[in-house]
């Protein structure tokens, strides 16, 4: 049986909506030696069967249909599976660009000491548009100094992780579920360096039902834990007072609002517009929220430009829905 090189592992839960088009943006990647683990963690909707399609349309496509066993039981049982030496995250509601799989292999290629890549990402919302490019440091001791600082240091569904230092580190752990990447990309770092590239290599989707905005309070507590341990674990003196926080803080709905103000920072007025317009239409927003995030956004958008050097005008979004499962 053939090993591909590049081994992207999925984990699937009522994605339908946006499947065809994720499955479908590794499917156009210019690399081609690939194989595509899915694992549908119980999905209630018609994302199990959008899987099955796909599989037998393309051989290099595996489904695993399971009962529900959270994001944690799914990642770990997709990379159980892998055959080869390199793991790709994706979920079922981004788009990786076309040359997501050969840009970051060519770093890992020239960078034998390196066990994790990640990359820039294009913010978009539901329907495509774009929202604000966003990067993370390229540097490993920069990463690591985010990820002690309660930063992100990889964006999860950018990275590619050599299969032999997942599996080393005890790959993720269920006992920090809704913050496993952190966790993981911890415990990495002390086994090799950690990487980003500053190019955009997916669009990272926002909506209101991501595990970002739905279990932000569970998240900052399990992240006080983990911090500690990370701390301990490297003989660094006691995590500082100022990374502790507790449940009491919020963090505001996710929204048109939230989006427009995105979409300012990232410099795409027909964006701005649509969500100003979504919120506008909406009759629980109060006249003063409206008017505070229109004049914010038209803030944002008249003193932001030209936004960083990540030149988002220059990114191919692929487009939602161009494609179902043929």
């Amino acid at each position: 049986m053939h090993e591909p090189l590049v081994s992207v592992v999925m984990p699937v839960y009522n994605a339908g909506r946006f499947l065809a088009d994720a499955v479908n943006s590794i499917r156009d990647q210019s690399f081609r030696d690939w194989e595509m683990i899915c694992v549908n963690d119980g999905s209630t909707d018609d994302s199990g069967q959008l899987l099955d399609q796909f599989a037998a349309q393309d051989a290099r496509i595996r489904i695993v249909h399971q009962a529900n066993t959270g994001i944690v039981g799914a990642l770990n049982h997709g990379c159980e599976l892998v055959r080869g030496p390199l793991i790709c995250r994706m979920d079922g509601d981004d788009l990786a660009l076309a040359d997501r799989i050969e840009t970051q292999l060519a770093l890992l290629r020239n960078t034998p000491n390196c066990v994790a890549v990640g990359g820039a990402i294009l913010e978009i919302d539901t329907d495509g548009d774009p929202l604000c490019c966003s990067r993370l440091p390229t540097s490993h001791a920069d990463i690591e100094n985010n990820l002690l600082h309660r930063r992100t240091g990889l964006f999860h569904p950018t990275t590619m992780i050599r299969t032999e230092a997942f599996r080393a580190v005890g790959g993720y752990r269920a006992e920090y579920q809704w913050v496993e990447d952190h966790d993981l990309w911890l415990r990495l770092a002390q086994r090799g360096q950690l990487a980003n590239l500053d190019q955009v290599v997916l669009c990272y989707r926002q909506h209101s039902s991501s595990v970002c905005w739905q279990r932000a309070a569970e998240q900052r507590e399990l992240m006080n834990r983990l911090l500690a341990e990370a701390y301990a674990d490297r003989g660094l003196d006691l995590l500082p007072e100022q990374l502790l926080h507790t449940s009491r803080a919020t963090r505001t709905a996710a929204g048109p609002g939230k989006w427009a103000r995105a979409a300012a920072k990232g410099g795409f007025p027909r964006s701005v517009a649509k969500h100003l317009k979504q919120l506008a239409r909406n009759p629980e927003t109060s006249r003063s929220y409206l008017l505070r995030m229109t004049l914010e956004s038209t803030l944002r958008l008249c003193t932001g430009f030209p936004r960083r050097l990540l030149n988002p005008s220059s990114i191919q979004v692929p487009r939602p829905n161009q494609r179902k499962v043929a």
